[in-house]
């Protein structure tokens, strides 16, 4: 495993979002028949005390618009890598990122886009996605070009964690649910490359 802590800073929405999967996952949704509580419990939400806290200190970081050092949310991501359901929890993660950046986009802007030529709404979602992942990805070169976009993360420091490239599953899930978001229907983004320095995603829908 990399033990290289990453330099600069990120959004606290993402810590925030990683951790507010991690407590959805791990909060039991039923009690089958035949479950042993006294091992399935503490597994469950022995943790919960010590998240709900760190998600508290998250919401006031975004509250007072203080940034995070990525080297802390690395560490996050790598304590997630280790659980089964690692990839579950990541797109999660995406899919609340999306959906909190989506909601700064002025009430009726995206309906009006639907209603003019493609193209507009290609840019949109093209300028859209790079203010997403400005807030997200550290210092890592951004590149969104085309139609369908593509989109290409270079020296992305999440995208080395171990196993190589899993933690790209966070922002798979995050370009393609913004991409529905902005469609209004089917869209979804897919990886065509990740070698650790470049990776790359093509968007689909939008």
């Amino acid at each position: 495993m990399s033990s290289t802590t990453a330099s600069g800073t990120v959004y606290p929405i993402l810590p925030l979002s990683l951790l507010e999967a991690v407590r959805a996952h791990d909060r039991p949704a039923e009690i089958l028949e035949d479950e042993d509580l006294t091992v399935s419990l503490p597994r469950r939400l022995g943790l919960t005390g010590v998240v709900d806290t760190q998600i508290r200190q998250f919401e006031q970081a975004e509250r007072s618009g203080r940034s995070v050092h990525l080297g802390e949310v690395q560490n996050l991501i790598r304590l997630v890598l280790k659980r089964p359901d690692a990839e579950a929890i990541l797109r999660d993660t995406g899919h609340r990122v999306a959906l909190h950046h989506f909601r700064r986009v002025p009430d009726g802007y995206v309906k009006v886009l639907r209603k003019l030529p493609r193209g507009l709404l290609t840019g949109a979602y093209r300028r859209s996605a790079r203010r997403m992942l400005k807030r997200v990805v550290g210092n890592a070169s951004i590149e969104i070009t085309g139609r369908p976009p593509v989109v290409r993360l270079r020296n992305n420091a999440l995208a080395t964690l171990e196993p190589p490239g899993t933690a790209c599953a966070m922002f798979t899930a995050a370009l393609g649910h913004l991409a529905e978001l902005y469609a209004g229907g089917t869209s979804s983004a897919s990886q065509t490359t990740c070698t650790g320095s470049l990776c790359e995603w093509k968007v689909v829908g939008v």
